[in-house]
């Protein structure tokens, strides 16, 4: 009997070192950090802020007006001509 428990008990083990291997494996493949299957984070942005409404938004999706001034939207860009 004890041999039976000591055999199952080193089967779990295999097992989980198995899997713990193939998880390492994997996210050096992919070049992964932290835990299997998190997702990746994104590259920060910097943010500006709108030169009407003053809320703060990725530099990405900006409108430049005619002085250089940074809109959110083309409705403030408008808005800001007038």
């Amino acid at each position: 009997m004890r041999l039976l428990i000591w055999l199952i008990i080193g089967l779990a083990v295999v097992v989980w070192l198995k899997r713990l291997l193939a998880r390492v494996a994997h996210q050096e493949q992919h070049g992964g950090a932290g835990q299997a299957g998190a997702p990746r984070q994104r590259q920060s942005e910097a943010m500006v802020q709108c030169a009407h409404c003053r809320v703060h938004f990725p530099a990405s999706e900006a409108l430049a007006g005619a002085d250089g001034a940074l809109f959110c939207s083309a409705e403030h860009r408008q808005l800001a001509r007038q």
